[in-house]
């Protein structure tokens, strides 16, 4: 709807020029829906279109605002100035406050849910890369922070985009939630502007008809939206810890982004901090500490208070930039992240085969063994392993109530990667297709 003044950064969304100018095509089509009734000459309402200035006076709004401390009045009252004499009393007329204010700041949510979907489409291209690049990349599985069985780096990556495909799918339907906009006067009842109006002005905003309103719209369908940013960041800081985590030290299987010239801290030179996705994990806590508003906003008196007012000032901008930013972030750590698949595969065998313990287990089962004698014998031999740093093959095979069940050639035939990675290619035809 705003073609003619393309504003696509989060941030100019959120200007004050991109607001005030949302708030004067509202009301200029709210008059042109009029003169479509009968109720307003057409020529009043093209001289309203023309006097639509190219940058709105904000310090001229302010002086008026100061004297009337009503933004709203401020901001007609600022518009009949540059209005011929034929205008005056036009502007607004039959409309109230929150008609305007509402329809704009979902507009303002409506296109800041495009950027976002953006990056994300962005960010699952780069998942999808990496799951397919390192999709036989094997690395330990841990669970509790503990080795658990090998796995693929690329299947990591592929939860990744399974998860951001259905977090673009939630901002779609937040998209849809939120665009809606009403033209339906004091407490929604229409009794000065007809409802044609309010659906005139909405399809030309590309917006929905609010189905009913009080005096706003109501803030049920903010909370959905806002609640659908906060799953969004969890799941940003959800990837960003796990990525940290593989960063430590002790794992060192991926690195982010590190310049030549950077300096990772002022008193160590060796290190190489993850300060880019501890950065992701910080916005995203910011945002999801704004739902709990969101949420809260639902409950006002009546018809309508302003308790939500100043919330939504700060809750609009402050998510959908932080969150924009956080995306645009994760993204450009993926571009450039570094895969040690070397350390990957010393980390696979740093519990000297420990971690086919399972699959011994049911290799003893399948011999006829019972579930507890199974697994009571390879935790045994597991633990004997891991004190005495023997391979889990050596001390197997020095089991005689083990070899009871199965010998030591078909032992060594469980400690490869293949039987994990068999059903592989159906995961990623079930996510990709």
């Amino acid at each position: 709807m705003l073609d003619r003044y393309s504003l696509p950064e989060m941030t100019a969304i959120w200007s004050n020029q991109f607001r005030l100018r949302t708030w004067f095509q509202i009301e200029a089509h709210a008059c042109d829906g009029r003169v479509r009734l009968g109720k307003l000459k057409e020529d009043i309402s093209s001289a309203i279109w023309e006097a639509e200035p190219k940058e709105f006076d904000e310090a001229r709004i302010k002086e008026i605002e100061s004297l009337v401390h009503h933004e709203s009045v401020a901001f007609q009252m600022y518009v009949e100035e540059l209005t011929p004499k034929k205008c005056q009393g036009v502007f607004h007329q039959g409309l109230t406050s929150s008609d305007v204010l509402d329809t704009c700041y979902n507009i303002q949510l409506k296109e800041a849910s495009g950027l976002m979907i953006t990056k994300l489409e962005s960010l699952a291209v780069e998942f999808k890369r990496l799951a397919l690049e390192h999709k036989y990349t094997a690395c330990v599985g841990r669970s509790h922070g503990i080795h658990g069985e090998p796995i693929t780096f690329g299947l990591k990556m592929l939860r990744a985009f399974a998860e951001t495909q259905r977090n673009i799918t939630r901002m779609h339907n937040a998209k849809k939630e939120i665009s809606v906009g009403m033209v339906s006067g004091a407490m929604g009842t229409y009794s000065t502007i007809d409802p044609a109006v309010e659906s005139y002005v909405c399809e030309q905003l590309g917006l929905n008809v609010e189905t009913i309103s009080s005096q706003i719209i109501p803030r049920d369908r903010h909370a959905m939206y806002f609640s659908t940013l906060g799953i969004v960041a969890a799941s940003l800081e959800r990837i960003a810890t796990e990525l940290r985590q593989l960063q430590i030290t002790e794992i060192g299987e991926i690195e982010e982004p590190f310049t030549s010239k950077q300096k990772g801290s002022s008193a160590m030179p060796h290190k190489k901090n993850p300060i880019l996705l501890e950065n992701i994990t910080g916005l995203a806590r910011l945002v999801q500490t704004y739902v709990s508003a969101a949420l809260n906003n639902i409950t006002l008196w009546q018809e309508r208070d302003m308790s939500h007012s100043s919330v939504e000032r700060a809750l609009g901008p402050d998510t959908t930039i932080t969150l924009d930013f956080a995306i645009q972030r994760l993204t450009k750590v993926l571009q450039g992240l570094k895969i040690n698949s070397d350390r990957m595969a010393k980390n696979l065998g740093q519990l000297r085969g420990i971690i086919f313990s399972h699959r011994i287990m049911i290799t003893l089962i399948d011999k006829g063994a019972s579930k507890e004698d199974a697994y009571r014998l390879v935790q045994k031999a597991s633990f004997n392993a891991m004190e005495t740093g023997q391979d889990l093959m050596e001390v197997l095979s020095e089991d005689k109530e083990i070899l009871n069940w199965v010998t030591s050639e078909e032992l060594s035939q469980l400690f490869g990667l293949e039987f994990f990675q068999k059903e592989i290619d159906g995961i990623y035809r079930r996510v990709l297709e």
